[in-house]
């Protein structure tokens, strides 16, 4: 799936000034259980280190695989606006 979509976040020190930021991305689900996607060959996950130790136990499911293939961001600053 190929989307774009443009944000335009406000500065919460100075609302007045912002930011444009057009962004176009693909996506690809090699993986589902929701829609029963499975175009995955070979899958594998290892979560090491004492950080993952306290989210990982060892009873988790592998729920989806998304491949971004390409991700472009532009940033804009209107009315030639400097930061």
């Amino acid at each position: 799936m190929r989307t774009k979509t443009e944000a335009t976040p406000h500065s919460a020190k100075t609302p007045e000034f912002y930011r444009i930021y057009r962004i176009e991305q693909a996506t690809d689900v090699v993986r589902s259980i929701a829609t029963g996607t499975d175009r995955a060959q070979k899958v594998a996950f290892k979560a090491a280190g004492e950080p993952f130790a306290q989210m990982f136990d060892g009873t988790e499911q592998l729920i989806s695989i998304t491949s971004v293939p390409f991700y472009t961001r532009q940033v804009f600053l209107p009315n030639g606006g400097t930061q």
